[in-house]
């Protein structure tokens, strides 16, 4: 078919011209082929049904003169030049075969057992099929054209082997678009070796069997995927895939929308299984639409008309430019618009305790007025905060957890119409001032939030005023000295006037009395009390009602203190106490504080024992109060009922004598009178005025004043500037205002360690906490070796006088503060922190909470309550590097607390 013939003709007649036919018709026709004039035959393309046809030739001179000739229109032969494979086991097969002529009409056999012949090109042909078992050995392949026209090629044989392994695959056919996947899975029966290699005739295919449709449609659309035992190569499974080309179609989104009158509203095109992505749009089939449908613009931007159609619903389609056919389309609503609110700003962030403003406003209605509530709740509370009716946001104390909340507003006149916004409470890092800090150190026992800010509203010099003015805490004699404890433990922490409470403890380090000989209440309050009424009065008062109290009668031996000859004499312990620890020391010191030396540079003592003996002789005749119902004896037993004891002047030394300084007493005097003159003769002594600012200055300010600054202060305590001597609120003053106390950069040696109940107390104000006023822990104070009101000797808790080891520098609360104290304390700050002190020590632990899930904020937050913002930026290393590790946020503030509690910086009051 489709090659040519020429064929011949003998006319032995004049003319020998003649006329072609093919079956009848002259020159032929497509269906049986067609000839020329010089008799050359084309076979057409397709053999007819009638495959043998007859071609005539016909004597133009003698139209009954023909001869003819039969011509079988057969396909071209088909050759087999090679199979791959050309061995392989009974069973499903799939070969490819190479030859000639190859046709898709073409097919196949093995064995005269029809197969499936799958063309690809006219040289290349893939056979399928099942070969039977009963075809092992040599198998004849053959490739035929069908009839009409039928030829079959010559055979090739192939080696047909059986073999126990078989192979399938999953799906076995499918259908795949170009560049798609498709999972295929093979099983492999009669081995035990299931592995199997991959083959496609087309598109790709991983080990795993993933198969990956080609990128171009092939001719024919078809491909093979096969599946090749590796236990016997010659075993093999098939799947068949029909490759399509994809659709160009275009997907639009949103599907529906709901957009106000002059609202708009964007779409979205995308053309599919096409380069081209451009689109037209429409409006119910109206290119760009128009202002009764809506407008469309070429991006998609979609411009609701002014007023709803009839319809509402309008429909808006996106064209492929490509393929016109292929559309899709979105259904908009066009509505009016409804009541809304909007709420300003959308989102806020607000510190605790802080307020900020709102604004609503409701669209598209007249009436303007809103419901405001925090968390649904009217009006807010105080957990979640509160808001006005005007708006006014205000957060609350502690940040609630979850530290959102959300403020709306509510349209009163369409009430599903709100507005809300997201509120972050956050927490305020406490403000620090650190000269109103410092001085309450020094002033007070620690800034408590509210003396911080009154010293920050009135000012240093105005809070000193005002508490030099205020009157004195109650100090009671309970009757039991564990309560006296207590009180004197809640003084420290509650009691209004701070400044006098800081001079009572300072005072009662110069002049000590303690519980461990005084053991009843009565024995150790009053003495309190004495000095909590001279604090801020003259020190030549406070030593007199000191000398005449029964309690130093009785602690330091003056009660019943005899002339010599009566009752054992002149008792010194008193006389000397009152010269070397509450006065003068024991040698003379210049104005600054420095010590006096002779010529050969030593210290030159301010009194000897003959002084001694002198001043116990003008101290004698003191006896204790007559019980109430009982006869005054000449020495009378313990009893504490009055606030001075007894004179007994039949027990009193009447003879002249010379005390410190060379002071002269005349004889004859009586005991009061020689009492008064004697203290004068220790108060008028040039040493005092340093000796006290020295030991004031140590306790409320730094252990190693310049000596310019004692001698300032010691000015002050000799002359007030009007002629007084001793005042010591003027020394307080002058202690507290002087340009050394109030300067806030510290330098190498300034600063004092704080002794155990100071830093309690300043611990606990620092937190905003409280102590019962009937408490029960002072025994914890024991191993930090200052027992409340229990001092161990008349020389105090520690001598003011003590000197750092190895160094010049003075430290007294050093002596105490050793390895082991310092163990004890930290134990007694972590018992406070943890709660285990129950409600005999509460501290607020709020805000560091509201801080702990931002660790530079709680640093910060911590570093501003204990140390007055001057944490150096190592410890903050350390200190997050110590709070990250924590599981929680109650750990990590109590590592932050606990661990700068212990830190040097907390422990020095600087």
């Amino acid at each position: 078919m489709g090659t040519t013939r020429t064929l011949t003709a003998y006319v032995p007649l004049s003319p020998a011209t003649i006329n072609w036919s093919i079956n009848g018709v002259v020159g032929g026709n497509s269906t049986y082929g067609t000839i020329t004039p010089a008799g050359v035959y084309t076979a057409p393309t397709v053999p007819p049904a009638s495959n043998v046809i007859t071609v005539a030739a016909t004597s133009t001179a003698y139209p009954a003169k023909v001869g003819s000739a039969q011509l079988t229109i057969t396909y071209p032969l088909p050759y087999i030049w090679s199979s791959s494979p050309s061995k392989f086991a009974a069973g499903p097969v799939s070969l490819t075969l190479n030859g000639a002529a190859f046709m898709p009409t073409t097919k196949a056999t093995i064995n005269n057992q029809a197969m499936t012949a799958t063309y690809v090109s006219p040289t290349k042909l893939i056979v399928t099929g099942n070969v039977p078992a009963s075809m092992v050995g040599t198998a004849q392949l053959r490739v035929s054209q069908p009839a009409p026209g039928a030829v079959s090629s010559d055979p090739l044989n192939l080696t047909v082997t059986l073999s126990s392994v078989t192979v399938s695959v999953s799906p076995a056919s499918t259908s795949l678009g170009l560049n798609a996947t498709r999972t295929f899975t093979a099983t492999v029966g009669g081995t035990a070796n299931t592995a199997v290699t991959w083959s496609a005739t087309a598109g790709t295919i991983t080990s795993a069997g993933v198969y990956t449709a080609p990128s171009a449609l092939p001719n024919p659309a078809t491909a093979t995927v096969k599946a090749t035992s590796v236990a016997d190569p010659l075993v093999s499974g098939t799947a068949a895939i029909t490759l399509t080309q994809p659709v160009t179609s275009v997907t639009m989104t949103p599907a529906t929308a709901s957009v106000q009158t002059g609202g708009t509203r964007q779409f979205a095109a995308t053309v599919a299984n096409n380069a081209n992505q451009m689109v037209t749009w429409t409006v119910n089939n109206i290119a760009g639409g128009n202002s009764t449908l809506g407008t469309i613009s070429s991006s998609g931007l979609y411009t609701a008309p002014a007023a709803v159609p009839s319809p509402a619903a309008v429909t808006v389609k996106a064209a492929s430019v490509a393929v016109p056919t292929a559309t899709a389309s979105a259904t908009v609503t066009v509505t009016v618009p409804a009541t809304s609110v909007t709420l300003t700003p959308p989102t806020a962030s607000v510190q605790s305790g802080t307020t900020r403003q709102f604004t609503a406003v409701v669209n598209n209605n007249a009436n303007q007025s809103v419901m405001w509530t925090v968390n649904n709740v009217a009006g807010g509370n105080a957990t979640v905060g509160t808001i006005s009716a005007a708006g006014l946001y205000t957060a609350p104390v502690n940040v609630p957890n979850p530290a959102t909340v959300t403020v709306k507003a509510t349209s009163v006149a369409v009430t599903t119409a709100s507005g809300s916004s997201t509120v972050t409470i956050t927490v305020v890092v406490p403000p620090v001032n650190l000269s109103s800090a410092r001085l309450l150190e020094q002033a007070a026992f620690g800034p408590s939030a509210a003396d911080s800010q009154a010293v920050a509203t009135l000012g240093i010099n105005a809070w000193l005023s005002q508490q030099l003015a205020m009157p004195e805490t109650t100090i009671p004699v309970t009757g039991d000295v564990s309560q006296d404890r207590a009180q004197f433990l809640w003084r420290m922490v509650h009691a209004p006037d701070q400044l006098r409470q800081r001079t009572i403890n300072a005072l009662a380090k110069i002049i000590v009395l303690s519980s461990n000989k005084n053991v009843y209440s009565n024995e150790i309050a009053p003495y309190w009390q004495i000095l909590s009424r001279n604090a801020f009065g003259n020190y030549r008062q406070l030593l007199w009602d000191i000398t005449v109290s029964p309690q130093m009668g009785k602690y330091l031996d003056l009660a019943n203190s005899t002339k010599p000859g009566v009752g054992g004499g002149a008792n010194e312990n008193y006389p000397r106490e009152i010269m070397q620890l509450f006065s003068i020391g024991l040698v003379q010191l210049n104005p600054d504080g420095s010590t006096k030396l002779d010529g050969q540079g030593n210290a030159i003592p301010t009194y000897d024992q003959a002084t001694v003996a002198q001043t116990a002789r003008a101290l004698t005749g003191w006896t204790y109060p007559t019980a109430a119902g009982a006869q005054p004896q000449a020495t009378n037993w313990e009893n504490f009922s009055a606030a001075s004891m007894e004179t007994r002047e039949q027990n009193h030394d009447t003879t002249a004598k010379t005390l410190v300084g060379g002071c002269a007493i005349p004889a004859g005097l009586t005991v009061a009178v020689e009492t008064n003159a004697a203290l004068d003769c220790i108060f008028q002594h040039p040493n005092v005025g340093p000796f006290v600012a020295t030991r004031l200055i140590r306790d409320m300010v730094t252990s190693n004043p310049s000596p310019a600054y004692i001698e300032r202060v010691a000015q002050v305590f000799n002359d007030n500037g009007a002629g007084v001597r001793g005042d010591l609120k003027a020394v307080l003053l002058a202690i507290l205002t002087d340009s050394e106390a109030r300067q806030d950069v510290a330098t190498t040696n300034q600063g004092r360690v704080k002794d155990p109940h100071f830093q309690f107390a300043e611990f606990v104000r620092s937190l905003n906490g409280s102590v019962a006023q009937s408490n029960s822990f002072s025994y914890m104070f024991v191993d930090q070796s200052m027992s409340p009101l229990e001092a161990p000797s008349v020389f105090g808790f520690y001598p003011m006088l003590y000197r750092i080891p190895k160094t010049a520098l003075f430290g007294p609360e050093f002596q105490i503060y050793g390895p082991t104290e310092s163990l004890v304390r930290a134990n007694f700050f972590y018992f406070i922190l943890t709660g285990q002190m129950g409600s005999e020590v509460v501290v607020n632990l709020a805000p560091f909470q509201n801080a702990a899930s931002d660790i530079p904020t709680l640093i910060e937050t911590v570093n501003n309550t204990l140390l007055f913002g001057r944490m150096p930026q190592s410890m903050k290393n350390s200190l997050a590097t110590a709070i990250v590790a924590m599981p929680d946020n109650n750990q990590r503030v109590l590592t932050a607390l606990y661990l700068t509690a212990l830190s040097g910086q907390f422990a020095v009051q600087y």
